[in-house]
């Protein structure tokens, strides 16, 4: 198969990510290899050995590994007052679960539960700074003339609305109109399919590889989130408001039209 001439790839480090890399070998000369940053992320040097090993297990393609700060336009797109001001209610008790209110959701206090919803909802760290990566994606991709691009996301983590499988085929649409070719090569992969291959490939050294990571047994080669709107997100928020197929439903719907208002009006006034 003759191979085309350049990707991008939105890359961690991680498994996940270096498996959306190593699955576009044969297909692409060259390998663009992006992590985006900003404030909050640390071990900036994880993914460095990964790269090296990618290079070292396909000598024949060009891989080429930048850093891009992002944190102009993170902090544009992002509501800092509102999510503020919600977290500091939930971290002083003054706002709630939404399981404690459940039996609301149609009574009439419905529009109550209904606000209290999209208040915790604002607090959504992973989505939003994964819009703001998204946008610095388009933005590089415009700039550079690159049509294809990829990351490694995956059905795992339902925390992360960007990776809901709803949210992924509308980016696929968003990212389509800006003239970009987005697409997910480990989404519906398996976890351990996805280390295997790499396994097989040469490109880690344990099977078990992400397993072990998680444990802290190995070293990560994963950037490292440590932005306090993030842990508190995953922890506390994000259990509060999806307890069970319902809320989850709404969750989904949620996420699908944060993704859909911010990412077409950023694209637009950004200029993208």
């Amino acid at each position: 198969m003759s191979k085309k001439n350049i990707i991008a790839v939105m890359y961690s480090g991680g498994t996940d990510s270096t498996y959306a890399a190593w699955s576009q070998m044969k297909q692409y000369k060259e390998i663009r290899l992006i992590s985006f940053i900003r404030p909050g992320f640390y071990k900036l040097e994880n993914p460095d050995p990964m790269v090296n090993r990618l290079k070292k297990a396909f000598p024949d393609n060009i891989i080429k590994y930048e850093k891009i700060d992002y944190s102009d336009i993170y902090d544009k797109i992002t509501p800092h007052e509102k999510k503020m001001e919600v977290c500091q209610s939930v971290l002083t008790n003054k706002i709630s679960p939404l399981w404690i209110d459940k039996a609301v959701r149609s009574s009439d206090n419905r529009e109550a539960y209904d606000i209290k919803k999209i208040d915790l909802f604002m607090t959504n760290e992973c989505l939003q700074c994964k819009i703001g990566m998204h946008l610095a994606a388009i933005k590089y991709c415009r700039q550079n003339n690159i049509t294809d691009l990829c990351d490694g996301g995956n059905s795992e983590q339902v925390d992360d609305g960007s990776q809901l499988e709803d949210v992924k085929e509308l980016a696929v649409k968003i990212f389509k109109s800006a003239g970009i070719n987005y697409f997910s090569p480990a989404f519906k992969i398996t976890a351990a399919d996805r280390c295997k291959a790499l396994f097989d490939s040469g490109v880690i050294d344990n099977i078990d590889h992400k397993k072990l990571e998680k444990e802290h047994k190995i070293p990560s080669t994963q950037l490292q989130c440590t932005v306090p709107m993030s842990v508190l997100w995953t922890v506390c928020v994000f259990p509060w408001m999806v307890y069970d197929a319902h809320s989850l439903d709404e969750y989904v719907d949620m996420c699908y039209n944060y993704y859909q208002h911010e990412m077409q009006k950023w694209i637009q006034t950004l200029k993208l």
